[in-house]
Parts: C-alpha cells; sequence; structure tokens
C-alpha cells in the first residue's frame, strides 16, 4: 500500500498503551510511529467502514474444526452464498466500485491483510494477473476459499476466476486484466 505524504500531528496515548505499541515495534524491528501509522491506516481504510456489518474474530483453530466439521458439499455451498452475500457488500463499502482492480484489493487488503485468510501474492502476467495465496488450514479452507472467490467474482462482474493449482496449503488464480 502506498501512503499520502505524511502530516505531523500530536497526540496523547495512555502509558499502557505506548509501551505495548513500544515492545510490539521492537519485535517487529519496525518504528513505534511506523507501527502506528500501520495500525490506524488499517482501521481506517477497513475498520471503520465494515464495523457496522458486525464483523466476529475467531482464533484459527476454532475456524479450522468449524470448517473440518462440515462435509465438502454444504461447506461449498456456505462459501457459495457468503462470497454472493457479502463480498459485494464489502467490496462497494471499501473501494465505491465494482470491478476486477476493486476485486483485487479486497482479495489483497480485506482478505490476506485484515482477515488473515492467507499470504497474498501477486504477478503480472500480461494479460492477466496471477495470484498465489498460502495458508496453512488444510484441503477444507482451500474448497471454502476456493468457492467464495468464485462465487463473488461471479456476483460482482459475471465472470469466473481461472484457478490453476488448489492444495491443502495455497490456491493460484488467474484474472484476466480486461474483465470488468
Amino acid at each position: 500500500m502506498t501512503s499520502e505524504p505524511s502530516a505531523p500531528r500530536t497526540f496523547r496515548i495512555d502509558a499502557d498503551v505506548m509501551r505495548t505499541l513500544e515492545e510490539e515495534a521492537r519485535k517487529q524491528g519496525a518504528t513505534v510511529n511506523g507501527l502506528t501509522c500501520r495500525i490506524l491506516r488499517k482501521y481506517v481504510k477497513i475498520g471503520v467502514r465494515l464495523e457496522p456489518f458486525g464483523m466476529l474474530y475467531m482464533p484459527r483453530t476454532h475456524i479450522i474444526s468449524l470448517v473440518n466439521a462440515i462435509d465438502d458439499k454444504t461447506l461449498a455451498g456456505i462459501a457459495s452464498d457468503m462470497g454472493r452475500r457479502t463480498a459485494k457488500e464489502a467490496i462497494l463499502q471499501l473501494y465505491g466500485d465494482l470491478s476486477m482492480p476493486s476485486f483485487k484489493q479486497f482479495i489483497e487488503i480485506y482478505l490476506c491483510g485484515y482477515s488473515n485468510w492467507a499470504s497474498y501474492y501477486e504477478e503480472d502476467r500480461g494479460s492477466f494477473v496471477e495470484i498465489r495465496m498460502g495458508h496453512s488450514m488444510g484441503d477444507k479452507w482451500s474448497l471454502f476459499m476456493k468457492s467464495y472467490l468464485e462465487s463473488a467474482l461471479d456476483e460482482m462482474v459475471g465472470k469466473k476466476p481461472n484457478f490453476k493449482y488448489v492444495s491443502s496449503f495455497s490456491l493460484i488464480l488467474e484474472l484476466r486484466k480486461d474483465a470488468t
């Protein structure tokens, strides 16, 4: 993410919060300013817009347990329904339009960055973009993500992503640049 030029500001931060920020910045090899900007950017660009939707956060192990308890057909159906119903609304709230660039940003910034569904890597391949997503949640999580992304893109622009590879640990998909 590229950021706008910075503007100096002064804030009062509770001492316990500052200690935690300093400790976390040290662990990450970052500055307190850099960490604070990253946290605020994440909240301003995503959190503030999606909090009204009542998003829930759960430990990864709980999500894995829930996903693994559901048969494949039911899981794919749930994921498809979620992709059709919630992705479109979230994309409109975050980016204001239903386009391929917005869809890509949604995957990178919201699903992979904010929600931690997977890691994200993108490579330009001329007429299409290859997106590689890695995770450690197993076969069913890959099935869930694939079904979710297929239905979300179909609902948005009437197109299906081309999945080149799906495994227990990763998904690789292609998105045509001209699809709008």
